[in-house]
Parts: C-alpha cells; sequence; structure tokens
C-alpha cells in the first residue's frame, strides 16, 4: 500500500535513491501521471496524491472516483487507470469472487475529466491484471486470466458494448449472472503452456529496443516472463500472435513500461495467493537490447489462403522454402463454467488438435518474406505454425521457432 519514487531511475543502479511518496493505500494495482500529479488505482477508488508543501511526500489524497462496489475480497482489485484517446479515465474491474449485486464487478468504467461519475461500457472481465492502450487511435486492451468461464489467458480488445467471458454484476441483468452463450472473441489467445496468468503490458515505442517497433510486450506473473505480440486488423477487427520473449526475471512478471530511454523497466512481485516461478517477492529490472538481432519472425499477416511470414534478417531460401519443414496445427477452447479448457481439435476432441497441410512455402527474392499457403485451416482457432528448419542466410534457427495466431477471421 505504499507508493515510492526512484529517482536516477534511468542511471547506474548503484546510484538510484528511493523515496517513499504515500502509504496507507489499498492494494493498488496502477499509477498513472497525468497533469504531473501521481494518480493512484485502489481497490476501492482511484486516488490522485499531491505533495503541497514540497517537502516530497504526499500530503493531499483526494478520490477522483469511487463509482464501484468492494466486497472485500482478496481478489476485488481494481485494474488501471489508464488514459483513453479523449483523455478519460478507464478502469477494469474484477469480477472473480464477486456477486451480483456489488456494482461494476467484472466491468471496464470510463471517467471522464472532472466527473467523479464512472460509464460501464464493457464486462465480463475474471482477474484483467493488465490494462493498456495500444496503437496511434490508443485502442484499450485487457488481459484476463484463466479461470471459470475462462479457456486459458487472453488479450482483449475493449470495444463499448463488448462482453469478454465471465458474469459481471450489476448493470448486468441478474439473470445473465448464471452465464451466457456467447462472448466476445480476444484478439489473443495464450496458450496454457506458455502463460498462466498474463499481466500488464506496454506497447514497444522505441527503434533502441530492437526490431519489433509497434508491437505489444505482455507480462506473465506465474511464469516470470514477457512474451511479444504482434496485432492485425482483419475485417476491422483486432487479432495477432503470441512469442515467447523474455524470461529468467527475479520476481513474478507485474506490471512494464518503456522507458524514456528506450530500455524496458519491469515490476514484479509475488505473494502467498500469487505465486510465482521465481525467487524474490519484489524487484524492479531493466532490460536492454543488446544490439544483436536475432533470426525471428518479425510479423505475420494472415491472408486468404495461409500467413505471410516476414523476417528480421534475410533467410535461406531453400531451407525457408520448404513446405515440409513447418508444421501448422489448430486448436480452440471450450467455453463453460468450470475453471480453463483443455484444446479441442476441430471435432471437438478433447486434449488434441487437427493438423493443417502446408502445401506450397515462396520465399520472396529478397528472402525477408515466406508466404504459407494453407489447406483445411478454419476461422475461429488458434493457428500454430513451427518453423524447426527455417534458417537464416547464414545458417541461423529461428530464436523461437513457434508462434500461435488466433485466427478469428480469414481475410476475404
Amino acid at each position: 500500500g505504499e507508493v515510492w519514487i526512484v529517482e536516477g531511475a534511468t542511471g547506474p543502479v548503484g546510484e538510484m535513491k528511493y523515496r517513499r511518496f504515500a502509504r496507507g493505500m489499498n492494494e493498488p494495482m496502477g499509477v498513472l501521471v497525468k497533469d504531473g500529479k501521481i494518480h493512484l488505482g485502489n481497490k476501492a477508488e482511484i486516488t490522485r496524491l499531491s505533495d503541497t508543501d514540497k517537502d516530497g511526500v504526499a500530503d493531499l489524497f483526494e478520490c477522483v472516483s469511487r463509482d464501484w462496489d468492494y466486497t472485500g475480497s482478496y481478489n476485488s482489485f481494481s485494474y488501471g487507470p489508464v488514459l483513453d484517446r479523449k483523455g478519460n479515465f478507464v478502469v477494469a474491474n474484477a469480477g472473480h469472487a464477486g456477486r451480483w449485486s456489488a456494482r461494476h464487478m467484472g466491468w471496464a468504467l470510463r471517467i471522464k475529466p472532472g466527473s467523479a461519475k464512472a460509464e460501464a461500457f464493457a464486462s465480463g472481465f475474471r482477474e484483467p491484471n493488465g490494462i493498456g492502450t495500444f496503437g496511434p487511435d490508443k485502442d484499450i486492451f485487457v488481459t484476463d486470466n484463466q479461470g471459470a468461464w475462462i479457456g486459458a489467458c487472453k488479450l482483449n480488445h475493449v470495444k463499448d458494448g463488448g462482453f469478454y467471458g465471465h458474469p459481471a454484476s450489476k448493470p448486468a441483468p441478474e439473470k445473465l449472472y448464471a452465464g451466457r452463450k456467447t462472448f466476445t472473441p480476444p484478439a489473443v489467445w495464450f496458450p496454457y503452456k506458455l502463460a498462466r496468468s498474463s499481466s500488464g503490458m506496454c506497447e514497444i515505442t522505441d527503434d533502441r529496443f530492437g526490431p519489433f517497433k509497434g508491437q505489444l510486450l505482455v507480462g506473465d506473473f506465474q511464469n516470470a516472463i514477457v512474451t511479444r505480440v504482434q496485432l492485425e486488423k482483419v475485417g476491422g477487427e483486432w487479432q495477432g500472435a503470441v512469442w515467447p520473449f523474455l524470461k529468467g526475471f527475479q520476481s513474478g512478471v507485474n506490471r512494464l513500461v518503456m522507458g524514456p530511454d528506450g530500455h524496458l523497466y519491469v515490476g514484479g512481485c509475488k505473494t502467498v495467493a500469487w505465486a510465482a516461478n521465481a525467487p524474490f517477492s519484489q524487484g524492479l529490472e531493466r532490460v536492454r537490447f543488446s544490439g544483436k538481432i536475432p533470426f525471428e519472425v518479425k510479423t505475420v499477416r494472415a491472408l486468404p489462403d495461409g500467413f505471410e511470414l516476414t523476417f528480421t534478417k534475410r533467410a535461406d531460401p531453400k531451407a525457408a522454402g520448404d513446405a515440409a519443414g513447418y508444421d501448422v496445427w489448430q486448436y480452440q477452447y471450450m467455453y463453460h463454467e468450470k475453471y480453463g479448457s483443455p484444446e479441442f481439435d476441430h471435432n471437438g476432441k478433447p486434449d488434441s488438435f487437427t493438423v493443417i497441410d502446408v502445401k506450397e512455402a515462396k520465399v520472396s527474392k529478397d528472402g525477408l518474406m515466406v508466404r504459407l499457403r494453407l489447406d483445411g485451416w478454419k476461422a475461429g482457432y488458434v493457428t500454430a505454425v513451427r518453423g524447426l528448419d527455417a534458417r537464416s542466410a547464414t545458417g541461423e534457427k529461428l530464436w523461437h521457432n513457434t508462434f500461435y495466431y488466433t485466427l478469428n477471421r480469414i481475410p476475404k
């Protein structure tokens, strides 16, 4: 429940100074600086912190909004705030361990500047431990965690009127608290073996962090890793692919931010309730780009008959052009009240997948692109692509040989 300011945060670690700015907060899960003031997302309210006497410690605590109910559950978190394109505060509230009569649990809320009233505009979140914006239009994205009604961790593009799977409380009708038949599909599903408790995100906005500018980095708390997500719009809706990216963090990865120095800063923690595969209960870590560009699939574009992969380096045309060197398979998750979901193939068989035929792999003249022509794939499935035999022109293997693309729509 404390807020600390790190002076010299982009400099040498040994010269950083830590100063406690505020205490007594209610398990905050988000921090935002707006108009020079720190705004803190607590379980029960957004609080604006001010240092009126300039002694380096907050002495004025103002409630910006508390227009939602709070049950006191240990999981009754409010995530955010972030700012949307119009300058409104946006928070995402957990619906896990809630009840229908507690207002706005499981909802995304919009609070206009100067107003304390929250507008509920999207629902269906279980434990949305990650909220951020992406792209020039500052589209709102929220991660959610596997559990009841949520087959696996996922990344949702949050839109007005969207319902993202978990029963939400008031103002949702009480009859819907027993569940629904359908939900708004996520932009990306995270396979369970990769991510077990998806957390914070940030957009790569700097070329100094390598060749992936314009993509999202998404943390995973339990596995203490950072994944890479590349999005594209198909039929006017976001969908895309996820890769492993960074591992070896010393605490559960919870929050990410790109610093003004072009480095990635990662805030970590873990508790008895939220375990992580990492040694320390808290950590602040900085990741620099080494300058060495790996051979990797940089982007994926869905086509009417397959995928177009762009590499970070020129590929060996013989190796990358061999269709037998690629494995492609599809699966989906079941939408039900049970905790999580196994993977299902095209025929609905659990713990199974459907193999997709790779008919052709055609490499571009410059060696930076390969087009995979597929047969038998379907929309509505996660599509995994593995390129074990792909090589760069200098013989490098792919840094990560498998990605998972959420194929909600196939382009016309």
